[in-house]
């Protein structure tokens, strides 16, 4: 009996604690179900937040490529540096730390803290962006002292120029973080850049790493780009022209050297000049500008007398002309319908050569006349002129070449002398290479190719690019040899002459107008000459314009920047493997056209 009282009073218990027990398994089959539905719906979230907190991942910096001259020189390369950081939250007294961390680095400490005060809030700010060794291993002795806890050094690549200034330019400079803002540095950027790897890591709750993590991703480093730049003629020709341009007290000159036979740009310089490791030298972008500029693709003015000789091949061309025929001159002034055109010098009669030689302006009125305006827009055009050359370098200008329909009365014998017409130097060098190379207008190019970081060739740009050619190989030829050559031997361009080469050549003065453009700035010329050698197998072609001379005694082209183009013709030509002429091939070339 009694154990029949128990039993009934466990059932009684089991009937009693039912509904708590079915209370507490709804309640776990609630609580399982509604986990089901969060790890279903917010699991992986949580996954990877779970994967944020106990893992890091950090950019491994791909190396910039390297830019190299045509024979291999480094011109600009990617080396080992460091930055300085700061995470301001773990910085104690920060005008202390800020005036001890801007003592090690030499910067001012007022400007330090003034940049890192106002981001108290933040994890991470640069102190300092590619220091030198010296300066990083200061830093990093002091925060090993516990002098700087919340500073830290961080190995960083870093863009150094080791020829300093050669042909700065042309290479142009990059950004803090190693991204392109100018020159082949912007126009090759992707090229250049690469693409960064990545790197994981286990962290500790401050984040620092512990371990790495499968997952890595290797960079891609940058491909290199290879020049048709030649460091020794790019050194020679800024050698020459500075000087030029100190000279005779310029506001700036620009020089090119280009291989006739080819296109490619051997130098390209414009002064003043800059570092591209400090491009801005510590002022605004808007000061920096003066020098900043690259005039040789940049800038446009009237070339004068230098544009002649593409008129006159126009002429020799169309039959208008002959090298020989005497044109009948009555300088030095002569009216042209309500117009009256000058000569520097008096000049009764000249051969069609001598009106090259000797820039007659009223010479080239007449021819102009012969040929038309129509013939002539077409000629300038041909040549070249109102569009881009298309070399690839950023901030090239096209120039100006007006429609026929807003040519003047006065337009025909103004543009045969090089007036209502803008050029780039880079234009006028390109056009005058056509005459020293049969009549054929080639590309220029700056670029020779580009090569990953494995060796292997991503672009091939070594070939020549004709674009059309402008005037036959017999008036091409003719008129170097007889008016081009005579230009230097006995025309304005005598300052040019060499001993051991033969040059032709062509000089320039024009005024530079004014920016309302509205006349003529007083007294302010732009002086050019477009020069070349040997005169039967043109090798080289150089171009100097000095721009605003106020210093030296003259301002016309054949005297400040003739005597240049000779300079650098002579130092160059050698290098590049040009034979002297002999004595007796001088004589003979000279005694062909006295």
């Amino acid at each position: 009996m009694k154990s029949e009282r128990r039993a009934s009073a466990a059932d009684g218990g089991l009937r009693r604690g039912w509904p708590v027990v079915s209370l507490v398994a709804l309640a776990l089959v609630a609580l399982a179900g509604r986990c089901a539905w969060l790890v279903h719906t917010r699991g992986e979230a949580w996954r990877q937040a779970a994967a944020r907190q106990h893992t890091g991942s950090r950019p491994v910096p791909a190396r910039r490529g390297e830019i190299l001259d045509c024979r291999g020189r480094v011109l600009a390369t990617t080396v080992e540096g460091a930055s300085v950081w700061c995470d301001p939250q773990r910085v104690r007294d920060l005008r202390a730390e800020a005036v001890l961390a801007a003592t090690l680095l030499k910067l001012d400490p007022e400007a330090l803290y003034a940049r890192i005060a106002p981001r108290r809030q933040k994890r991470f700010v640069w102190v300092a962006r590619h220091v030198g060794k010296d300066a990083a291993r200061r830093i990093q002795q002091a925060i090993q002292a516990g002098r700087l806890p919340g500073f830290g050094v961080r190995a960083e690549p870093a863009r150094r120029y080791p020829l300093g200034r050669c042909a700065a330019h042309v290479l142009g400079f990059v950004d803090p973080d190693l991204r392109g803002l100018a020159g082949i540095e912007l126009a090759f950027d992707t090229q250049l850049r690469g693409r960064d790897g990545l790197a994981r890591y286990v962290v500790d709750v401050r984040r620092r790493p512990l371990g790495r993590l499968d997952g890595q991703r290797a960079p891609r480093h940058g491909s290199s780009v290879v020049l048709t730049i030649d460091a020794f003629v790019q050194q020679r020709v800024e050698q020459h022209l500075r000087a030029a341009v100190e000279r005779f007290g310029a506001a700036w000159g620009t020089a090119i050297a280009m291989d006739p036979a080819s296109g490619e740009i051997l130098a390209m310089a414009s002064v003043p000049d800059f570092d591209p490791a400090d491009p801005l030298a510590g002022r605004s972008y808007g000061e920096a500008q003066r020098w900043l500029v690259n005039h040789a693709i940049g800038s446009v003015f009237e070339p004068g007398s230098v544009f002649k000789p593409f008129v006159a091949a126009e002429a020799l061309e169309q039959g208008a002309a002959r090298l020989s025929q005497r044109l009948a001159i009555h300088g030095p002034a002569r009216r042209f319908g309500r117009r009256v055109i000058h000569d520097t010098h008096a000049y009764d009669v000249l051969r069609v050569r001598e009106v090259i030689s000797k820039s007659s302006n009223i010479g080239m009125a007449l021819l102009s006349r012969r040929l038309g305006a129509q013939r002539v827009y077409a000629c300038i055009r041909r040549f070249g002129f109102g569009e881009p050359t298309g070399v690839g370098l950023p901030g090239e200008e096209g120039g100006l070449v007006h429609p026929l329909r807003r040519w003047s009365g006065y337009s025909l014998e103004s543009v045969a002398m090089g007036q209502e017409i803008a050029v780039t130097p880079l234009q006028l060098i390109t056009a005058f290479c056509a005459l020293a190379h049969d009549g054929w207008l080639l590309r220029p190019r700056i670029v020779r190719g580009v090569v990953d970081a494995d060796g292997n060739v991503r672009e091939d740009r070594s070939r020549p690019e004709p674009i059309r050619r402008v005037v036959s190989a017999r008036t091409a030829t003719r008129l170097r040899r007889e008016a081009l050559a005579e230009v230097v031997r006995s025309g304005t361009g005598r300052q040019a002459a060499l001993a051991d080469y033969e040059v032709f050549g062509k000089t320039g003065t024009a005024q530079i107008a004014r920016r309302d453009g509205r006349g003529y700035e007083p007294g302010a010329f732009v002086a050019s000459f477009v020069g070349g050698a040997p005169v039967d197998d043109p090798r080289l072609v150089v171009l100097v314009s000095i721009y605003h001379p106020t210093t030296g005694g003259s301002h016309y082209g054949g005297t400040v920047a003739a005597p240049t183009v000779a300079a650098i013709l002579d130092e160059t030509l050698p290098y590049l493997g040009v034979e002297p002429q002999s004595m007796r091939d001088l004589a003979a070339a000279r005694a062909r056209h006295p």
